[in-house]
């Protein structure tokens, strides 16, 4: 991980929440094994997918572990050494956020980075800092790629901690694509109802509980199981955000999830799991799915119960409203016409203005018709930290009313759902929102974004529509 002067230092904003969540530190790393005679580096010309940076960082650590903090730090810092190959490179940080090994980037080698954040305004480095001293797990952010120029790319990084004072890692510049949780849909299936959901789900919890964590993990993980029915499979993780099973990637157990984000900057195992702690409920994603030659981004229906005080599971459908998709079908369907940058723009600019001008001032503006929503694109409104809806133009009979425990169609509390973004750092969260601009008020797929005035409220927007992107790597 290095940084271009493009990539600016802020103090990440504090945001006051409604919800506390309390974590559990995983397990520490094992015992110091043989340095690696050979890496396992990917042949040149090959994709990079997050396996082999697992696998490279682990390498990696064990060479740390051996030959120690100082001697490993020199190593990884060398451009030349055989642990830096162009965008596949170790970096590290301590406890404190001081740069250890910067490969690309000496510059920074004994500053303190802790507050870096990248082109969304996500704090990498506290994410990094969190993860890697808990663990091992992955983190997500947007960074500038040293073997493009420089580059912003999306990347997802893998951290393992080395001893109580730093951690190691190394990440992967994604191909456009990803998304989380990971597994295809293939073929035309049974379209299942939200009534089926929560019946596997609850089904599922019921032979957790009776089972015990160790029996039940081992049948959730199992692709040929009891609980692999076509579409519907379980994946299960701790109130740490650590993968606990999942059928389809083995590779991730173990690993720690906080902030690992999908394609849209979605904390989506962050999501889930504060859904659990409310004692379950309904929850967005999206799930790409093939079709004419690109990727659609469908939107998932998640349902999320807690095991115990421990542990939660979930599992997730295609939208009911939206299993024409899986066949290829798209006539009808509202598609996606801006980018996530768009949206944080247009809220950004409304931040900026209701600053400038006041709160009062902002607010009317944000609830004037037509102000907003312009094209059916991008859709602006306020809400407070008690749950109060302080401006919408489209939904001018609720401003006023507290909405915090209003859900969707689906049964997502959706305000609830999108606050809790705010404590895990994106803003950014997926949703089913009525089509306001097209008038017809069916539910249609959107990604929301928030962000804190200060730390009483916040302006949303929603960019409605399913995203299409060309085809690329997923996580694998």
């Amino acid at each position: 991980m290095s940084s271009p002067a493009s990539v600016f230092l802020m103090v990440a904003l504090l945001v006051a929440c409604l919800l506390a969540a309390g974590c559990t530190d995983s397990e520490s790393p094992g015992p110091a094994t043989p340095a690696p005679t050979e890496l396992p580096i990917p042949p040149k010309g090959a994709v990079v997918v997050t396996k082999d940076v697992i696998a490279y960082v682990d390498a990696a650590a064990a060479y740390a572990r051996q030959m120690g903090k100082e001697r490993a730090i020199a190593e990884f810092n060398n451009p030349e050494s055989r642990f830096n190959q162009g965008a596949l490179y170790i970096f590290s940080e301590d406890v404190n956020g001081n740069a250890l090994a910067e490969p690309f980037q000496h510059e920074i080698v004994g500053t303190n980075i802790m507050y870096m954040v990248d082109s969304y305004g996500i704090p990498l480095v506290e994410n990094l800092v969190d993860t890697g001293m808990k663990g091992r797990g992955l983190v997500s952010y947007n960074y500038p790629n040293p073997s493009r120029n420089y580059t912003i790319e999306p990347k997802v990084s893998y951290v393992v901690n080395i001893d109580p004072t730093y951690y190691i890692g190394a990440g992967h510049y994604e191909n456009l694509g990803t998304t989380f949780p990971a597994a295809g849909i293939e073929g035309t299936q049974r379209d299942l109802s939200r009534e089926d959901l929560v019946a596997f789900v609850n089904e599922a919890a019921s032979f957790a509980r009776e089972a015990g964590k160790e029996q039940a993990a081992a049948a959730f993980r199992d692709p040929e199981g009891h609980f692999i029915r076509g579409e519907l499979y379980v994946i299960a993780y701790d109130f740490n955000e650590t993968n606990i099973a999942h059928p389809y990637a083995p590779w991730l157990e173990g690993l720690i999830l906080t902030h690992y984000t999908d394609q849209d900057t979605v904390a989506t195992i962050a999501q889930l799991a504060d859904i659990a702690e409310r004692c379950g409920g309904f929850a967005h994603t999206t799930q790409k799915i093939p079709v004419n030659g690109t990727w659609v981004f469908a939107p998932k229906l998640h349902y999320v119960l807690p095991v115990d005080e421990t542990w939660w599971i979930s599992a997730a459908i295609l939208n009911p409203d939206y299993a024409q998709v899986r066949s290829g079908n798209l006539s009808g369907i509202s598609i996606r016409n801006r980018n996530p940058e768009d949206l944080v723009a247009a809220v950004s600019s409304a931040i900026n203005y209701t600053l400038e001008h006041g709160k009062e001032q902002g607010l009317i503006e944000l609830g004037r018709s037509g102000s907003s929503c312009g094209g059916g694109a991008i859709c602006l409104w306020a809400e407070d930290d008690e749950g109060i809806l302080l401006a919408d133009p489209s939904r001018k009979e609720l401003v006023g009313r507290n909405i915090l425990e209003a859900t969707d169609a689906y049964g997502e509390k959706t305000s609830l759902v999108g606050i809790s973004t705010l404590r895990n750092g994106t803003g950014f969260v997926h949703a089913m929102v009525p089509d306001r601009a097209g008038g017809s008020g069916r539910p249609i797929p959107a990604l929301v974004y928030r962000k804190a005035v200060n730390e009483t409220w916040w302006i949303c927007g929603s960019m409605p529509g399913i995203e299409i992107r060309q085809p690329s790597s997923g996580i694998s």
